[in-house]
């Protein structure tokens, strides 16, 4: 049988998907038992035992708009991706799932629910997230247009502030929202206003209200929603948002809830943000409101908008739950099958594979956000960097969790966690670390199966090759399925530990030498154990199949303006598999060329300080000469 990276996704696919149904009744009695959230004066609770919720995630669009489009138009069924996507934030630790639903695609003009693809892959959403054990909250109401031009929806009639105050658009509001709670998921069986998985409704996303219009007059709209929502019979919580200044509004409705949003570096910068943006994320800017008092808090969305480091997410779990919220995600998650291009949202860009330093610091956000007490309160900036089990630092571009019995870093790190030896059970990281040294730049995942005995999810590389903030549907970032070397310093695995791959188990074990192993991203049972099998772990290993037909790339990343005398730092990111080395090229308008060795600093990326001398002109065209193998050198931009 061929290498796991090497599988066809379909084959990938359908084995996950086996694997998970087996565990459909497990997962159903505990949805019933243990998902179940009520409301206590303002505080989200199990309704099994009444401990506080703190749930994490992101927000996921397969079943709507842009997302359902793309993910046709590239030949993925969107319920594969669901499966997928939904697999990998279990493999992050997450347990939430947001979306607002596109009304104009399951409406029609009088606010009747379309029974049609959409409903139906929003059902198997649903349906899927129970089975990975994510809570979902739903809005309703998204009223954003969609790509497809002749979409029925109600909201195509009426723009923004007319939903908030025309009294047909309030009538179809009702109508459709009352359907929506009532509608039986035809996978689950479970009405949505009655669904455990469900922990509540945002009635509409984002409201706009016409000039002049008061609080009276929102508390009236917000009421009248609430109401054709309970007259069902739902009683889970209803929320709305309060962005426009609109908490006042809000916390004098019958609603149980506020939402709020939060990007604090802005929106659509379209390149990537650099500078140390850790002050930003002291404090919330409107969660803090007295009148909120005795309101459940949740944040609909969030992200660290055009940020590639990975340091910010926890630093805005921390204030998160300062400010008392229970519920936050992110938006939004990309598909793997779109991720390559961020072709959907280009401010946001966040994956497993794509973005893996990201997404390891968003499972530790993950963990300091349920960690953390409400109102916790770490002072500010820079005193602020360490919290609970919790380390952030711009400098290094690092993230940590570091307790007794989990170990997750985001970047390189020389931290040692405290009991290796007793009571260690995850690693997850990207680097290197005491505990294991490694050269390649996906994440991994050390889970500990029993003492002698490891579960090891090794992911591709990931190169970036492109400003993957700046739209558009080229690539952005690249995978390679590359042989490295990992080194294991695990004192119950000792030196010389068998390596099993998970989907070759008739292959020869590999024998560790010093703790070390070569191997090529997969799934892997490390043992001291002789008589140990390779077997599946819980969580499938998902990847996408292997690119061998993608032409050669480069990413320049040079700064396009800079102080005459001082030094300019320039890098080149390639993703060559091959010995390469590369050339800074540098063209002054008289036509003088400049060639500026660059070294290999780390895998794929050569760089170095250019000498002011040489950039003296007012204006120089730059490229890039690379030289990989035997090829001929092929210069960049443009190949």
């Amino acid at each position: 049988m061929p290498h796991m990276s090497t599988f066809t996704f379909s084959r990938l696919f359908h084995a996950s998907l086996g694997l998970l149904l087996c565990t459909a009744s497990w997962c159903a009695a505990a949805a019933d038992q243990d998902m179940r959230v009520t409301l206590d004066n303002g505080i989200l609770r199990r309704q099994s035992d009444g401990t506080e919720i703190a749930f994490f995630g992101v927000n996921f669009y397969a079943p709507f708009a842009l997302d359902y489009r793309q993910l046709r138009a590239a030949g993925i069924p969107p319920e594969q991706a669901i499966v997928t996507n939904l697999t990998h934030l279990r493999r992050l630790g997450l347990d939430a799932l947001r979306l607002h639903c596109w009304d104009r695609e399951i409406s029609d003009h009088q606010g009747n629910l379309l029974d049609n693809d959409h409903l139906r892959l929003l059902d198997r959403l649903i349906d899927e997230a129970g089975r990975q054990g994510l809570h979902v909250v739903l809005t309703p109401i998204a009223w954003w247009g969609t790509p497809e031009p002749d979409s029925p929806g109600f909201s195509n009639l009426y723009t923004m502030p007319q939903m908030t105050r025309d009294p047909q658009a309030r009538e179809c509001q009702k109508r459709y929202l009352a359907q929506f709670v009532l509608h039986r998921n035809r996978y689950t069986r479970k009405r949505y206003g009655e669904d455990p998985i469900i922990v509540g409704f945002e009635m509409i996303n984002e409201p706009i209200y016409p000039p002049k219009t008061t609080d009276a007059e929102v508390v009236a709209y917000i009421d009248a929603l609430a109401e054709a929502v309970r007259k069902t019979g739902c009683r889970k919580p209803l929320f709305y948002n309060g962005w426009g200044g609109r908490e006042k509004a809000v916390a004098r409705s019958s609603i149980d809830g506020i939402t709020f949003g939060w990007y604090p570096t802005g929106l659509a910068s379209g390149r990537p943000i650099t500078r140390n943006v850790l002050p930003l994320a002291d404090r919330h800017p409107s969660a803090y409101a007295p009148c909120l008092r005795g309101k459940a808090k949740i944040v609909y969305e969030f992200d660290a908008a055009d940020i590639p480091g990975s340091f910010m997410y926890p630093a805005m779990a921390r204030e998160f739950r300062r400010a008392g919220i229970q519920i936050a995600t992110q938006f939004q998650y990309d598909a793997m099958s779109l991720a390559a291009t961020n072709i959907d949202w280009q401010t946001h860009f966040l994956n497993l594979l794509y973005t893996p330093a990201k997404a390891i610091s968003f499972a530790i956000a993950a963990r300091a956000f349920k960690d953390l007490p409400r109102h916790a309160d770490f002072g500010q900036y820079p005193d602020n960097t360490r919290f609970g089990h919790t380390r952030v630092s711009y400098e290094k571009n690092r993230s940590e969790w570091v307790s007794d019995d989990a170990f997750l870093y985001s970047n390189d790190t020389d931290t040692m966690p405290p009991a290796p030896q007793q009571a260690l059970r995850h690693i997850w990281g990207v680097g290197s670390s005491p505990m294991v040294e490694y050269t390649g730049t996906g994440a991994y995942f050390l889970d500990r199966i029993e003492p002698g005995s490891w579960r090891l999810q090794l992911y591709p590389d990931a190169v970036t090759v492109a400003n993957p903030y700046a739209g558009g549907g080229n690539e952005k970032v690249r995978l390679l399925h590359v042989r490295r070397t990992m080194t294991l310093h695990l004192p119950d695995l000792g030196n010389t530990f068998r390596c099993l791959p998970v989907a070759r188990e008739s292959a020869a074990p590999i024998t560790a030498s010093h703790g070390r192993v070569s191997l090529l991203p997969g799934e892997y049972v490390l043992t001291s154990d002789p008589t140990r099998k390779a077997t599946p772990g819980p969580i499938p290993y998902l990847v996408p199949p292997i690119r061998t037909d993608l032409p050669p790339a480069a990413d320049i990343d040079i700064p396009e303006l800079w102080r005459r005398g001082f030094p300019v730092r320039a890098r080149v990111t390639i993703p060559s598999t091959e010995p390469t080395t590369c050339t800074l090229l540098l063209r002054a308008p008289n036509g003088d060329l400049s060639r500026v060795a660059l070294p290999a600093t780390a895998p794929y990326v050569f760089e170095t300080t250019i000498d002011p001398d040489i950039v003296a002109a007012d204006r120089i065209r730059v490229g890039a000469e690379i030289r990989s193998g035997d090829n001929s050198p092929r210069v960049f931009p443009g190949n």
